[in-house]
């Protein structure tokens, strides 16, 4: 039997996999948490064959805690979760020792597969991201792409293309600086960028700023 433990911080995902899973004969999942430090203190006492790991966490970078798992419990495979199709996320959850990653629209019998494939030892992504990855690596990339970014996400690359600071746009937009962190991070890997001048040129290239 496969144990698995799930961290997302909206509750309808995790009731939604549990579901999806609930049924399985070879897998069992035996714990949610919606807090990354919530399962970093509970990991001290429990093991479980795979995480399935939100990349967007309130209290701590999902690539960052990935990582960190990764090094602290290396016989967790980890299966990184997101809305974000972007190369740059995928890479880097791969990068930081994650075995899988899964879009948030999978499907039970990817869910499935994909859990029987990391536990395995083996690399898994959906045939979409392969596709994706493909693409990037033979220089085939579409130049009409325009990543999506949320209402909080544009505001804070309009500060950012005003070259306002963390600090800055922190208190504009009444959040923490760490959030502010956490967004810029977010915008550069959407963007497929590396520093903050190539965000402002992509951004004003695809007309996300004006």
């Amino acid at each position: 039997m496969i144990t698995v433990s799930i961290l997302d911080d909206h509750t309808m995902v995790l009731r939604g996999l549990e579901t999806m899973l609930e049924d399985s004969n070879s897998i069992k999942v035996k714990a949610t948490y919606k807090k990354g430090q919530e399962l970093l203190k509970n990991l001290q006492n429990n093991s479980y064959d795979v995480l399935i790991l939100d990349i967007n966490l309130p209290d701590i970078n999902g690539i960052e805690l990935c990582k960190r798992i990764t090094k602290t419990y290396p016989n967790i495979s980890i299966i990184g979760l997101s809305n974000y199709s972007e190369t740059g996320f995928i890479k880097n959850m791969i990068r930081n020792g994650a075995k899988g990653y899964l879009l948030k629209n999978t499907s039970k019998d990817e869910l499935e597969e994909a859990i029987k494939t990391v536990h395995k030892g083996e690399t898994y992504l959906p045939s979409i991201l392969k596709n994706k990855l493909l693409n990037e690596s033979i220089g085939v990339k579409s130049s009409s792409f325009i990543p999506k970014l949320t209402r909080r996400e544009k505001e804070v690359l309009q500060l950012i293309a005003k070259e306002h600071t963390n600090e800055e746009i922190a208190q504009t937009l009444f959040i923490t600086v760490k959030t502010i962190e956490a967004h810029r991070s977010n915008l550069i890997l959407k963007m497929g960028v590396r520093n903050t001048a190539g965000l402002i040129r992509v951004a004003f290239e695809k007309g996300l700023l004006v």
